[in-house]
Formats: structure tokens, C-alpha cells, sequence
């Protein structure tokens, strides 16, 4: 047998039913909102992150986060919001977005450990954080001439969440005390952007190519997130040499 038939066939083992149903529905869900109009994407949206949620139950089972769970509950009631009136319910939406923000900050905080300032006083990393400050202050401030006032609050609490967590998982990613730190920086880089580019798609430029970039990147961030806290258990922290650094 060779090593590709073995790569295979080791593949094949990993994978469930539950992986199945989720690229199922995630494909399915992508090439509606390339062929269909938005509305047809109203109950198929929902169903990708209910298929992550059966996935992440089936890892963990009795040894489930309840905070993970409310997250992907809060996710699939902001998702089927969204595609069916997102001005009319932005109020909810953004509250929902910032709510599944701030518990997938609590649930990363026991990921969090003492960083060495020489990896955090960088110049990538002052740039990286520059770069992220402007994006969100650039949306936000875009969005806000479009929304009624009583709104812009929602806004702001929502791009807090957003930046918080961002602090949070570059802190992770940063640390590299994880074996996978790489899913939850990609997952959040996924949700920044997915964030980022809702309001914009709706209130300024609307184009199907922003709703398959949003679908894909929103899909994906919750996916990876879900792999990260299932497969990493918080006291198996790598033995890192400090020489290195």
C-alpha cells in the first residue's frame, strides 16, 4: 500500500458523519448564495452551524463547553436574522455578535498564560495591531452615517467585543504554547474579516462576492474555533526552550 492510500484511508478514519453533513451543507449553503437570491439562504445558513454544533457534542460529549454551545445558539439565530431583514433586526444581530464575542473570550481565557514581552513589543506586532484598530475604527465609521443613531451604540459595544477578542487570540497565537495555535489565530482573522464586511455588504455595497467571502469566512471561524477547544486541552502546554526566542 502506499503512502498515499494509507494518508487516505487515516483521513478517512478521522472523519464522521458529522464532517460529512458540515461540508455537505457548507457547499450547499455557498453555491446558493452564488446561484440564489439571499432569501433562499435563510433556512440552509442555520443549518451549517447546527451541523459544527452536532460535530463538537460527538468530540466532547458529556465533556461539552455550555458556553460553546450558547455561542453556536446565539450564531444561528444572529445567521437566520441576518438573511432575513438584517436592517430591520441589526439591533439584535449586533447584540447577538457582540454576546458570542465576549463568551468566546471566556472560554480562550484559560488558554491564556504570561506572555514574554520580547514577542509582544515587536514591530509586527505593533503593525499587526495598528492595522486591526484602523479597520475596525474604518468600518464603524463607514456604517455609522447609515444607521439610525439609536443604533450606533450596538455598533460600538460590537466593535469593543471584536477588538478584545482579537487581543485575545493573537495573545494565544503569540504564546505558541499549543500544538494547533494556527486554527485559533486562523479562525479569528476569519471572524474579523466575516465581521468587518456584514455592515459593509449591507448598508454601503451590497455584492454577491461579499456574501460568499462573508459565508465562507463565518463558516470556517466557527469550524476552526470548535476544532481548537475540542482538540487542545488547556494544561498541555508545550515545553518551549526560551533560548529559541
Amino acid at each position: 500500500m502506499t503512502d498515499k492510500n494509507i494518508n487516505a484511508l487515516s483521513i478517512l478514519k478521522k472523519a464522521n458523519i458529522f464532517d460529512v453533513l458540515f461540508f455537505a451543507t457548507f457547499i450547499t449553503c455557498i453555491v446558493f448564495s452564488i446561484l440564489k437570491e439571499r432569501a433562499e439562504l435563510i433556512y440552509i445558513s442555520p443549518i451549517v452551524v447546527v451541523t459544527i454544533l452536532l460535530k463538537y457534542i460527538s468530540l466532547t460529549k458529556k465533556n461539552a463547553n455550555v458556553l460553546f454551545i450558547i455561542t453556536l445558539l446565539s450564531q444561528i439565530i444572529a445567521n437566520y436574522l441576518s438573511f432575513y431583514s438584517f436592517q430591520d433586526y441589526f439591533t439584535v444581530i449586533s447584540s447577538l455578535t457582540g454576546f458570542y464575542l465576549l463568551l468566546y473570550c471566556i472560554i480562550l481565557r484559560k488558554y491564556l498564560h504570561k506572555i514574554d514581552l520580547k514577542k509582544l513589543i515587536t514591530l509586527s506586532v505593533i503593525i499587526g495591531c495598528l492595522l486591526v484598530g484602523y479597520v475596525i475604527y474604518s468600518v464603524v465609521s463607514l456604517i455609522i452615517s447609515y444607521i439610525p443613531n439609536h443604533n450606533i451604540i450596538y455598533v460600538l459595544i460590537c466593535a469593543t467585543c471584536l477588538f478584545i477578542y482579537v487581543i485575545i487570540f493573537a495573545r494565544i497565537f503569540l504564546n505558541n504554547n499549543y500544538e494547533n495555535t494556527g486554527l485559533i489565530f486562523a479562525s479569528g482573522i476569519a471572524s474579523l474579516f466575516s465581521i468587518s464586511l456584514s455592515p459593509i455588504n449591507e448598508y454601503f455595497f451590497y455584492s454577491k462576492t461579499f456574501t460568499v467571502l462573508i459565508l465562507i469566512c463565518h463558516y470556517l471561524s466557527i469550524y476552526l474555533f470548535m476544532k481548537f477547544i475540542s482538540e487542545t486541552n488547556a494544561e498541555d502546554k508545550k515545553i518551549i526552550d526560551k533560548k529559541y526566542f
